[in-house]
This record gives C-alpha cells, structure tokens and sequence, in this order.
C-alpha cells in the first residue's frame, strides 16, 4: 500500500508541469486515487490535501488541485467530509492565498463556511437556549440524554411532513436508549407552531421539547446550516455532533449503530468485571483499593465514557450481589469513585440519588440488621404496616403472578403453611408488580392461607428502595424484633431456619 501510494505520488508530480486537457484528466485521476488509500477521516484528509496542493510552487496549479479537491469533499455524500472542504476555502482561498476559480465567486466559498463550520461532525453543539410556546426557556446543552436530535423544521414544509411521521417512529424506538428530540421551529407564527404541536401530537410525550425563535436572535440559521427544512443532527451525550445533514433514514442507521456499539461495550465491560472479581481479593480496604484503583486508571486515562460505564457496570454488580464482601465493595466504589466524581455523571441523580438510596439498601438489608417498614394495602384497602405484625417469626415473601418460577415456590409454601403456622411464623405475600384491579382478579381466582397485599403505583419506587423487588420470588425471614434472619432462601431452608 505504501509502494501503491509513493506511486502515485511520483505521477502526481510528473503530470503538475500541465494541467490542460488529458494531463489534466489524468492528474485528477491519480489525486482520487492517493485520496483513495488516505485514511478516511477529516484529519488524515486534511494533511494529504496539504501535500497535494503544495506538490507544486506553481499558484495556477495549487489553485487547480484545491479547486478540485475543495468540488470532491464538497460533494461528497460521506458525511463529514464538509469539514475537509472548509479547511480547504479557509486555508487556501478566502485567505487569497489562492485564486478561486470556481463559477459561484468567493461570496459562495464565504457562505459555504460561515453556514457549516460551527457545526461539524466532532464538535461540541453550539448552544441554544430557545422558549417553548409558554415562554419557558431550554437549553439543549442542558438536555440530559443519551442521544439527542435536534430537529429544525417548518410546519408548512411538504418535506417536513413527509419525514415527521417517520422521526416519530424513531423516537418511539429508540426512547429506551434514551433519546431526545429538541425540535426548532424555524418561523415566527405561533398559533401555526401551536396548531401544529396539537395535531401531531394530541398526547404528551416526554421526549419531544419545542421551541422557537421569534425574533431569530439565536443566529441558529448560521450556526446550523438552516438554509432548508428540515435539517437533521444528531449528538451525543456529551453534545458532541456524530450526526449531520440527516434524513429519517439515515438517523436510524447512525442511532441503531451507535446503541448496537454502545450494547456491546456494556456487555463486554460486564463480562470483563464478572471476570476480574473472581481473580481479586476484595478482603478489606487496602485490597478492595488495590483492586479497582487499575480499573480507576486505565478508563480515566482513556475518556470520561468509559468511566462512567466502567463505575455504573461495578456498582451495579457489587450492590446486587448476595456476598458481603461484594456488599461492602459496592459502598467502596460508591463513595470512593461515583459520589466523590458526581461531575462526571451528565444525570446527576444517579450520584446524587440512586447511589445513596441503593448504599442505604444495601446496609439495611444485611443479616441482622432492623428491615425496612412499610405499607402494604390489602384487596379491600386495608393497609398493612410491617413493623406492626406482632410474631415470632415474619415471613415477606415478594413475588409476581408472571413470574415463573413463583407459581411453584408458591405451592412448596402452602404446603409447609400449617407447620410454619404452628412454630409462630406469620407469612404476608406482596404482588410487585400488579395494577390493583388485576391484584383483586387473582386474590379471587387463587385462594392461598397466607394475607395477600400489593404495592401502590406511588409507592413502588420507595419499596425498590427499601427491599430486594427486582428479583422474585424474594424471601425475607425477620425475628421477633423485626432483624432480619435471612432472605434470598429457598422454602427448605426456610423450613430449617423456623424453629
């Protein structure tokens, strides 16, 4: 490859004496191909544009070869390659370096550069802080998602609406991923935005923010290429542009590639943390430091990202974990690497929120320790305070109608009910996950010895937070002075541990 490209070089230099007729043909052909075999980014593209224009000291001829190359990166479909053209006009004509000999003039080459260098692929997204039709405020840099779009668009545009339908597809699919749409109308007729929010959106969506810019003072025609609607980009989560000049589909092959990629990373990161805990000693302090602090050096050195999924992917592990020396490691990492970096985070409430109730779960979850009251409410209503069942032993059994491995814990419990009974155990089974109707429908569908209660929807995050949910059927054994004795277990050790 290296030979192909000295080559090519050498003809490059032989064909700079004339540039007229076939020798002009062929020294086009031979730049295609030395561009060809350059990596293609807009880095690499721009240092090999340098060598080409300047293979000559001959003006008439550098203008010749930039001309060309700035028409190729100009029109080419590859998206990004409009920075390579912009390095082009500024570097070589708009500084008169060069004389442009193109057919629009220079106020073209002016235009072109002043519409797009604000907002090419790599960069960080100007900023807009523009009103929605109440006169409340949204910056877009504030926007925490994972992926934002930002939409500029025309409700009179046939285009426009043509595409709507499809971007609304999109955001639908890809909301799991944590994408959202901010959505610039670009003209100055309020009741036509309203109407238009009205008709394509009769129902409130959360991941949809539409504002305007009545008096046009954001500049975001210039600083966005809004020239025509509608205008399409995608950014990251760091509001960094990955996406520009899109349509519908091809918004949905960047989204489905970037989460794909994103997945894959995840489950790798996982794999690999699964991996390194089995081969760590996690003992105390100094070992739990001297285990992670590696994992700590190498994803700070390499890009924030990657720390925030390294952390996000360890915590998750360690709090989930039976083992209390995991347990313990998780508040290491939580108070050592998550809340002491909270700048880290674009979601604040994960550090802020998440992490502090989950550690506050973790440790009043442990064996012996006091568990958590709470209310739950009966078919009838009635609510049943934990901390006010009076017994030798409680029973909290957690399970789900749709889970399929409680249909049968379920009935190894009713068999072992009146034995349980007799040595002082009280069972309270909580449905949590169904809506109340459907908690009424099976209560009387299936009959069981035990009271049954369920969750309100306002209280189900307080119980997540509280007590082990996410994994059924979840058993939590508690004494007499409501510690708990054991949870996690399986009907026969329960049978073993009610004395």
């Amino acid at each position: 490859m290296i030979r192909k490209a000295l080559s090519i070089f050498g003809l490059i230099c032989c064909l700079i004496i004339s540039v007229h007729g076939q020798e002009k043909e062929k020294l086009e052909k031979y730049i295609d191909q030395y561009i060809a075999m350059t990596p293609p980014s807009p880095d690499s593209l721009n240092v090999a544009c340098d060598y080409l224009i300047n293979i000559s000291t001959d003006t008439a001829i550098q203008a010749h070869i930039a001309g060309y190359l700035f028409n190729k990166f100009y029109s080419s479909p590859i998206m990004g390659m409009e920075s390579v053209a912009i390095h082009i006009a500024k570097n070589y004509f708009l500084n008169k370096k060069l004389n442009w000999q193109g057919d629009d003039g220079m106020l073209f080459l002016r235009l072109f550069v002043e519409f797009n260098e604000n907002s090419l692929i790599g960069m960080k997204a100007p900023e807009l802080i523009l009103p929605d039709t109440s006169g409340n405020l949204h910056s877009l840099r504030n926007l925490d998602a994972n992926y934002t779009v930002i939409y500029f668009f025309d409700s009179d545009c046939s285009l426009c609406q043509k595409e709507l339908p499809k971007l609304i597809e999109i955001a639908n699919k890809f909301k799991d991923s944590d994408l959202h749409i901010y959505a610039v109308y670009t003209q100055a007729n309020e009741n036509n935005l309203k109407q238009f929010i009205r008709d394509e959106f009769p129902k409130s969506v959360n991941n949809w923010t539409f504002v305007w810019d009545p008096d046009f003072k954001s500049g975001f025609h210039k600083l966005y290429n809004v020239l025509k609607t509608p205008q399409i980009f995608l950014l990251d989560r760091d509001k960094t542009i990955i996406g520009r000049n899109l349509d519908h589909t091809s918004l949905d092959q960047l989204l489905s590639s970037y989460t794909e990629s994103r997945n894959n990373l995840s489950r790798n990161i996982r794999a690999f943390l699964n991996d390194y805990l089995k081969v760590v000693k996690l003992d105390d302090t100094s070992s739990i430091r001297l285990a992670i602090e590696p994992l700590f050096i190498k994803s700070t050195e390499s890009d924030i990202d990657l720390y925030r999924m390294m952390f996000t992917e360890l915590f998750d592990i360690l709090q989930r974990s039976d083992d209390t020396t995991y347990q313990n490691c998780a508040i290491y990492v939580a108070e050592n690497y998550i809340q002491n970096r909270k700048e880290l985070w674009w979601d604040n409430s994960f550090p802020e929120d998440y992490v502090p109730k989950m550690i506050d779960r973790i440790k009043s979850n442990k064996i012996g320790a006091i568990a958590n009251d709470f209310i739950f409410y009966t078919d009838k209503l009635k609510p049943v305070r934990l901390h006010e069942i009076n017994a030798k032993y409680k029973v909290l059994y957690f399970y789900s109608p749709k889970c399929a491995v409680c249909k049968p814990f379920g009935m190894d419990l009713a068999d072992m009910y009146k034995a349980l009974h007799k040595k002082g155990a009280f069972i309270l089974a909580v449905d949590v996950e169904s809506r109340f109707e459907d908690f009424i429908k099976s209560v009387k569908e299936n009959k069981c010895p035990w009271i049954r209660c369920f969750v309100k929807d306002e209280d189900r995050l307080e119980l997540f937070y509280k007590f082990r949910t996410e994994e059924v059927p979840m058993i939590y054994l508690l004494d007499s002075d409501k510690k708990i004795i054991a949870k996690k277990i399986s009907t026969t050790k329960l049978n073993e541990l009610v004395k």
